[in-house]
């Protein structure tokens, strides 16, 4: 079970404040609080931004690490795999 919960995020001071299993929220003030996913591939140390804490819920952001710990089991880089998905997306297929 992480360490935070939704009443102690609304009072955290700035800085990155640990949920555990790599999920960190990024407080830069009373307003910009951003969830960030931290994880190690190959050595390389590597961060993921799952979005702003007013638009992710803690729940949203627990879940977007899970999945993202599932893909780092399976050998591959979450972060490399989102971006191959963007530009998938943006790709014409006709």
């Amino acid at each position: 079970m992480g360490r935070l919960t939704a009443l102690k995020i609304k009072g955290l001071k700035p800085g990155r404040h640990g949920d555990g299993d790599g999920l960190w929220l990024q407080v830069r003030d009373a307003e910009r609080r951003s969830w960030l996913f931290r994880y190690t591939l190959n050595g390389r140390a590597r961060e993921m931004g799952l979005g702003p804490a007013g638009d992710v819920s803690l729940a949203e952001a627990r879940e977007a690490a899970r999945k993202c710990r599932a893909v780092l089991r399976e050998g591959l880089d979450p972060l490399e795999q989102r971006r191959a998905a963007r530009q998938a997306a943006h790709t014409i297929t006709f």
